[in-house]
């Protein structure tokens, strides 16, 4: 199943200790399989970071749960507010096909 995980918080992770961001960036690698699309989330360009995003590939919502529980940035307390939610993708054609 396809699940998509939201977190509202405000890291910044250039502010956080150097060894938290790159322990959260190998988490996302270490479950890439699972963990198809991660990215920050900003209100407008160049703006603050507001939260995140991910994709997630997992067989029930307790195991998408489970990864998101994992996270070094959710482990440090650092974002309070994170969603998982079960995501149907819409068949929306590639662009320029009619």
């Amino acid at each position: 199943m396809r699940f998509a995980a939201l977190f509202l918080d405000d890291v910044d992770p250039a502010s956080l200790d150097p060894a938290l961001t790159r322990a959260h960036f190998d988490y996302l690698a270490a479950h890439g399989e699972a963990i198809s699309d991660a990215g920050g989330l900003r209100a407008e360009p160049g703006g603050p970071f507001c939260g995140s995003l991910w994709v997630i590939e997992a067989e029930d919502i307790e195991t998408a749960r489970r990864l998101v529980a994992g996270d070094p940035y959710c482990l440090a307390g650092l974002r309070p507010d994170s969603r998982v939610f079960v995501w149907g993708r819409a068949p929306i054609r590639p662009s320029g096909h009619r």
